[in-house]
């Protein structure tokens, strides 16, 4: 019978993740949307879809890397470069 103690947080942190994942994309989706709606509105394609399509792309990455514990952003930096078997 597996631990349940173990299973809890990687439940939780999937759902965490995963739920940053969707938000980025429904931040990327919604800006491409107003950009799409501003084209069509001042026959500017495909100007602004392509704004918004960055514009949300940023903005979603920066809600994304806020949002991550300090720990997972800084563990690559912190590792030891590896040891070589070489004399």
């Amino acid at each position: 019978m597996p631990d349940e103690r173990h299973e809890e947080p990687a439940l939780r942190d999937l759902t965490r993740y995963s739920g940053l994942g969707l938000q980025f994309a429904a931040t990327v989706g919604l800006f491409a949307l107003a950009g799409r709606w501003l084209d069509q509105r001042w026959n500017a394609s495909p100007w602004f879809l392509l704004a918004g399509v960055f514009l949300g792309f940023a903005l979603g990455l920066y809600s994304m890397i806020k949002k991550l514990p300090t720990s997972a952003r800084t563990s690559g930096a912190k590792r030891p470069p590896p040891r070589s078997n070489r004399p």
